[in-house]
C-alpha cells in the first residue's frame, strides 16, 4: 500500500478516536449541568428592592432572570460597566417565555439580562408608579467549556472521516499491482524490463 495512503489513514483512525473521546467527555460535563433544562431558573444572585442599586459584577459565560414582586411592573436601566462592559435587558415578551420561567411563589418573571464582558455594574429598578417593591435576580451559568470541547470533538469527527474516506479511496486507486518484467536478448546480452505502477526500473544484466 502507498505510503501516503497509510499516514492518511492512521492519522484519520486517530484523530477519529481522539474526537470521540472529547466529544463524550465534554457532553458528559455539560449535561452535569442544570443549563439543559427547559425551565432551569439558576440560582439567587441578589435580591433587593425598588428603592435600592444593584451594584455587583455580572458575568459573560451566565445569564440573568429577573423577577419582580407579583402584580407590579419595573423598568430596568443598565449602566456601562466600570471596564466599559455593557449589557442589555430583554423582556420576556420578546421571546413569549413569560410563563415558562414564571415559577417563584409571590414574584414575576419580567426577562433576563446579558452582558459582554464580566464586569462590575450598576442597575437602576424603578416601579412605574414610584413604589419599594422586591426585585430578584437569578444566575443561569452556560457551561462555555463543555460546549467548546463537544464543539471540537464533532468538529475533528467529521475531519477524520474525511480522512478515512480519502485513505479508502487511495487505497482502491494506488493498491500494488503485479510488476510486468520483459527479457530482450540482443547478441549475447539480456536487458531485463520492470514496469511498475508508480516506479520504472531498468535492470541490465550481462551474461558472458
Amino acid at each position: 500500500m502507498h505510503v501516503m495512503t497509510k499516514v492518511t489513514l492512521s492519522v484519520g483512525g486517530v484523530l477519529l478516536l481522539i474526537s470521540a473521546a472529547v466529544l463524550v467527555i465534554g457532553g458528559a460535563s455539560a449535561s452535569d449541568t442544570s443549563w439543559w433544562d427547559d425551565d432551569s431558573i439558576g440560582d439567587e444572585y441578589w435580591t433587593g428592592e425598588t428603592s435600592t442599586t444593584f451594584s455587583e459584577k455580572l458575568n459573560w459565560d451566565s445569564y440573568y432572570l429577573v423577577y419582580v414582586e407579583e402584580g407590579y411592573e419595573v423598568d430596568i436601566e443598565i449602566y456601562e460597566g466600570s471596564n466599559g462592559g455593557w449589557g442589555e435587558f430583554e423582556s420576556c415578551e420578546e421571546y413569549d417565555d413569560c410563563e415558562d420561567y414564571d415559577i417563584i411563589p409571590g414574584y414575576d418573571y419580567i426577562g433576563e439580562i446579558n452582558v459582554n464582558a464580566s464586569d462590575d455594574f450598576e442597575i437602576e429598578f424603578t416601579e412605574n408608579e414610584d413604589r419599594s417593591v422586591d426585585v430578584m435576580i437569578r444566575e443561569e451559568k452556560i457551561p462555555v467549556t463543555s460546549l467548546l470541547g463537544m464543539g471540537v470533538g464533532f468538529c475533528g469527527l467529521c475531519c477524520s472521516l474525511l480522512l478515512l474516506i480519502i485513505g479508502g479511496i487511495m487505497a482502491l486507486i494506488l493498491k500494488d499491482k503485479p510488476k510486468v518484467q520483459t527479457t530482450i536478448q540482443i547478441d549475447n546480452e539480456m536487458v531485463v524490463v520492470q514496469e511498475n505502477p508508480d516506479e520504472s526500473l531498468y535492470d541490465q544484466d550481462e551474461t558472458a
